[in-house]
């Protein structure tokens, strides 16, 4: 007796075969989420801007005073005061300001108002080259600027002055010296300098 051999086989499932998804497909789908992302974002930020909008138009109104119409008061007489002598104050008691002199020197015949004038504080007290700036506009020269020296070691008042302007020199050493010692003055101030004349004021 032949044994027959039976072959059985177990039956074999074919695997299922895969849907292709369309790459248009997924392409559709994530654009139709960004559009409607960005939809709600706007709408977002354009209620949070309402909103805003809409707190500060009730916070203005709520601020802003309401009128209310009121009785006009009717004027009624009123007595005149009898003027009285105020005491005129003595010289001692108001400092006067020096005023401005005529810029034009009538011994040399130069006008200090061409003279440009920069002013610098080589002390380091505050305040010195705004004081320096007002005592010389009261002679009438041009202060164009100013500011700090390089350093505060300075000794008294420094002067230095374009060689084309040396003429002046003298004059401006005259006016600083009813105010300031003036220890140095000379016409070796560069060419390039953004005004005439520097002066600096040390301690």
């Amino acid at each position: 007796m032949e044994e027959t051999q039976s072959h059985e086989t177990s039956p074999q499932f074919a695997p299922a075969p895969r849907r292709k998804i369309n790459k248009r497909f997924i392409y559709a789908v994530i654009a139709i989420l960004v559009v409607v992302l960005l939809f709600v974002g706007f709408n977002f930020l354009n209620s949070k801007k309402g909103a805003d909008l809409n707190s500060d138009i009730n916070t203005s109104s709520e601020s802003s005073p309401e009128i209310t119409a009121t009785e006009t008061p009717f004027p009624t007489e009123e007595e005149t005061p009898t003027p009285t002598e105020e005491p005129s104050p003595t010289p001692s008691d108001t400092p006067t300001p020096k005023p401005t002199s005529n810029p034009v020197d009538k011994t040399t015949g130069l006008d200090r108002s061409k003279l440009s004038v920069t002013i610098q504080n080589g002390s380091g007290e505050a305040g010195v080259a705004g004081k320096g700036s007002d005592f010389l506009k009261t002679f009438g020269y041009n202060v164009t600027a100013t500011g700090n020296a390089d350093n505060f070691d300075f000794e008294n008042v420094t002067i230095k002055i374009k060689s084309t302007k040396s003429t002046y020199l003298s004059l401006l050493k005259n006016d600083l010296e009813e105010e300031y010692t003036v220890d140095a003055s000379t016409s070796d101030l560069e060419s390039g300098f953004s005004s005439d004349a520097l002066v600096i004021i040390g301690k």
